[in-house]
């Protein structure tokens, strides 16, 4: 139970931290008035609010004694002179980023839309943003490939060097020997493969990477061709798998150097290509991000 002079002592010593102290008289007479009647608790389980009592009031002046110490505390303090207070600014929220997912080699149905990369085991980091409905799949070191799938189209990612003899006469194989290490050795090779059209050659920068760029038309029709079980055969990747064209097909081909290995992109566009797609696919490739593999 506290008594008065607990309370004296504990109103002193808050007032020593300040610069100067209640004068004792003005303490004093407060405190005099204060009832000092016992008052017993009241218990956490009453879920009742109890009638005021002496008890209130005795705390209620002690928070009197409290102001007043403060208010002549204040008016003891020298006076300075200070300038307006600055006004107080928010704290920009920082907007956190979302991380790309990873595809996976076993990637099943559509990608949720939004930023995805694909690592290992592929040779280089592409990363790149899709809407709904797209998807996508590591095939191998070599091939990562991303579209519809009710629809031809999409994008495509790849590594190789074989690149047919001639994609009318399968029985010619690929060019013996392979095209050499370069983006240049491997442009002049597509532009020279039998009955492709290319045209639209340029020099071109992806994401900081330079290359070259081209677009390969196939022929309408592909009668009088020997053709393989895989088609219409423009080249092949180191595992097998290959990149045929369908008549009337308009491929547009980007190949870069990334920092010593040579990345292919390539958007192909058949017949009854729509605006829509070709919008779709545009807004894929401009987010594009390449990076060497870690």
């Amino acid at each position: 139970m506290s008594t008065d002079r607990d309370v004296t002592r504990i109103v002193r010593s808050w007032l020593v931290e300040g610069v100067t102290a209640l004068p004792d008289r003005v303490l004093d007479l407060v405190l005099d008035q204060v009832p000092a009647t016992p008052q017993r608790r009241a218990g956490w389980l009453a879920r009742r609010f109890p009638p005021m009592n002496n008890n209130i009031v005795r705390v209620a002046l002690v928070a009197a004694v409290m102001v007043v110490a403060v208010i002549v505390g204040a008016n003891l303090l020298p006076r300075q002179n200070v300038g307006p207070s600055p006004t107080p600014t928010a704290t920009p929220v920082p907007t956190a980023s979302q991380s790309p997912r990873h595809l996976s080699v076993n990637q099943r149905g559509a990608l949720e839309p939004g930023t995805w990369v694909a690592g290992d085991p592929f040779g280089l980091r592409v990363t790149f943003t899709v809407p709904a409905g797209w998807l996508g799949s590591i095939r191998g070191s070599y091939l990562v490939e991303l579209g519809w799938g009710d629809k031809p189209g999409g994008i495509s990612f790849s590594i190789f060097d074989e690149v047919s003899a001639d994609p009318c006469h399968s029985e010619g194989g690929y060019l013996d020997p392979p095209p050499g290490p370069s983006v240049n050795d491997l442009a002049t090779a597509l532009a020279n493969v039998p009955g492709i059209d290319v045209t639209d050659l340029s020099d071109v920068s992806v994401d900081g990477y330079s290359g070259t760029q081209l677009t390969m038309s196939a022929p309408d029709s592909f009668a009088g061709c020997t053709l393989s079980s895989d088609g219409y055969v423009i080249w092949q990747l180191p595992l097998g798998a290959t990149h045929s064209m369908t008549p009337g097909e308009r491929d547009r081909v980007w190949i870069l150097d990334v920092a010593g290995e040579r990345l292919v992109i390539v958007v192909p566009e058949a017949p009854g290509y729509t605006d829509e797609q070709r919008a779709e696919v545009q807004a894929v490739f401009d987010s594009i991000r390449i990076e060497p593999a870690p």
